[in-house]
């Protein structure tokens, strides 16, 4: 029975060191991307209520893909300029109802092309 417990007490202790091990690990965060091609600021509106547009400013990759840029610098919010631009994707989408509906991104860096 001693043997048992003992057993037991070493699985329980191996399980802790390890939960505690994995969650004082840094979370990865993606790479940031840099466009090798311009992107295109753009500026989408979108419905916000029954009487109500709102505008968000998305940056529009070569493949077509979009991204809301709420941290756009204020240099760059011009309506189909081309830029470079280094970003981190955020995995999230805007909570404003109902939004663009896009990922929003983070920028790194950015500038004119």
């Amino acid at each position: 029975m001693s043997l048992l417990r003992s057993v037991i007490s070493s699985c329980i202790l191996l399980i802790l060191s390890s939960l505690l091990l994995l969650s004082c690990q840094k979370a990865e965060m993606e790479a940031p991307v840099l466009t090798a091609d311009p992107a295109l600021v753009q500026t989408w509106r979108y419905p916000c209520g029954p009487a109500c547009d709102a505008s968000a400013w998305v940056l529009v990759m070569q493949n077509g893909i979009a991204y809301e840029a709420p941290d756009l610098p204020a240099n760059f919010q011009i309506d189909d300029q081309p830029v470079s631009v280094q970003y981190r994707r955020t995995g999230r989408k805007s909570t404003f109802n109902p939004g663009t509906g896009l990922e929003i991104i983070s920028i790194v860096a950015i500038r004119p092309r």
